[in-house]
């Protein structure tokens, strides 16, 4: 070992990692039973307790997916912190303007 070399990995003797090199993380492999299970899970259809209703355009009811049922749903398949999730668009779907320079977005 040359003067400066202490600081190399392969003469590292002290058994603790080094805490600017980024970390390896382990990604566990799932076996064939764990993934026909999650399959299975997915592949069932939702019953009418998870959709909810809404008054849409021109008084016809529009059906949706509420949040927190999406996440409820998530958790029970995947386990707490076994997904993820992000917002990918986000657009208006319908502005009402009742006084000028007022916009309420309901």
């Amino acid at each position: 070992m040359h003067p400066g070399d202490q600081h190399l990995p392969q003469n590292d003797k002290s058994g603790q990692p080094n805490p600017f090199q980024p970390q390896q993380t382990s990604i566990t492999r799932l076996s064939a039973q764990e993934i026909a299970t999650l399959q299975a899970k997915l592949d069932k259809q939702l019953g009418p307790e998870y959709i909810s209703d809404r008054p849409g355009a021109g008084g016809a009811k529009v059906q949706y997916l509420e949040a927190w049922k999406c996440i409820n749903l998530a958790n029970e398949i995947f386990g707490f912190n076994g997904w993820s999730s992000s917002i990918q668009n986000i657009a208006v779907d319908y502005v009402y303007s009742r006084f000028l320079g007022r916009v309420l977005c309901p």
